[in-house]
């Protein structure tokens, strides 16, 4: 190719890459023209509570005994924790609803002061066993809790109220939480001068039952009071989050 010739065909090249350009310049970008303007959203926590009655509770029944041998600490241990469950389940325990929670043996020392100095000594072994029971009956917390005691129990954990079938005060309650959210941003967007459009998203909402923790007593204490219990009244919540758009 001669000269003359390339320098055409690179004349010619260079006119339709303007003209590209141009017309490029004249269409406007589709993908910027269908973008959609940033969402304009209020965001809320709504929520909802309920006092309950409970109808069932749960107590942790230990017995603990100490022995200068191993096998004497358990074998103790083992006679008096059966007769605990044995009175339990004569009180009206159903077996399904105890459960052992917690089994120990450990040595214990005690610090004694020699001549010339002192020393770790052994003196014995300490067993532990703690079962947790359900009540289905509160009423009869504290003749259970006296037939405990009376077998051998010796240690009584913190007693916890709840709900054999919290379901449906929670279904409630996230419906009232899901009110309570839209009634915020209400005052919210009334406050910003602008109206709600639709609801944006939900969030899975979350639910609680909560009593206050009764403490724990040693057997001396419940027999000494004559174990009177109060169950009063739970509080079951519930919260979800919505965002609108406006």
């Amino acid at each position: 190719m001669s000269t003359k010739s390339l320098r055409n065909v690179l004349l010619a090249g260079s006119v339709l890459l303007v003209l590209a350009l141009a017309i490029g310049s004249a269409i406007p970008n589709k993908a910027l023209a269908e973008e959609p303007e940033s969402l304009r959203l209020i965001s809320v926590t709504g929520q909802a509570e309920l006092q309950v009655k409970p109808d069932m509770a749960t107590i942790n029944f230990g017995v603990e005994t100490q022995a200068k041998t191993a096998q004497e600490a358990q074998q103790s241990n083992a006679s008096k924790m059966n007769a605990v469950i044995n009175a339990l389940v004569a009180s009206g325990i159903a077996k399904n609803d105890i459960q052992t929670s917690n089994f120990s043996l450990y040595p214990v020392y005690e610090w004694q002061q020699g001549e010339k100095e002192g020393r770790q000594v052994l003196v014995g072994y300490r067993c532990n066993n703690t079962v947790v029971v359900r009540l289905k009956n509160i009423a009869n917390i504290g003749p259970t809790i006296d037939a405990a005691t009376g077998a051998g129990a010796n240690s009584i954990g913190g007693i916890s109220f709840g709900l054999l079938d919290p379901k449906p005060h929670e279904n409630t309650l996230l419906a009232e939480a899901v009110k309570n959210a839209r009634e915020k941003a209400d005052i919210m967007a009334k406050a910003a001068g602008v109206n709600i459009i639709s609801v944006y998203r939900i969030s899975d909402g979350y639910t609680s039952v909560s009593s206050m923790d009764q403490g724990g007593w040693r057997a001396a204490d419940a027999e000494a009071i004559k174990t009177p219990v109060e169950p009063g009244s739970l509080t079951v919540r519930a919260t979800v989050r919505v965002d609108y758009s406006f």
